[in-house]
């Protein structure tokens, strides 16, 4: 009696773990999918925020989003999520041409890191 109920536990166990190991890389990869929608919506946020500013102030915008926050373009400063600290946006907007550039710091290593062409339409 006591050896099938061993057997019972280690097959237990054993199914436990290879459900784990199935799950693990679908839940890998729905985080890196999040972190890449997480920097698309920074980066949205921030093309509105100079967007806001050219109309207002009628010029170029040159600065950062540390820029935009003190001028109360945007809340709050960015960083991509995929690594953390430091990872500040490219961020540029041209008044003449109507033209705004953000990009991700991380946009050749994660390619998905970037804004849909019907935002910047």
């Amino acid at each position: 009696m006591k050896k099938v109920n061993v057997y019972k536990i280690i097959s237990i166990v054993a199914f436990v773990v290879l459900l784990f190991i199935l799950i693990l890389p679908q839940k890998y990869n729905i985080n890196k999918k999040q972190k890449a929608e997480e920097c698309i919506r920074n980066m949205k946020i921030i093309y509105d925020g100079i967007q806001r500013y050219m109309e207002e102030r009628q010029e170029d915008f040159t600065g950062s989003a540390r820029d935009l926050m003190r001028m109360n373009y945007i809340k709050k400063t960015f960083e991509c999520p995929e690594n953390g600290v430091g990872d500040k946006y490219y961020m540029h907007g041209d008044f003449e041409s109507g033209e705004i550039i953000v990009t991700c710091p991380h946009v050749e290593k994660f390619h998905d890191h970037k804004l849909p062409e019907s935002i910047l339409e």
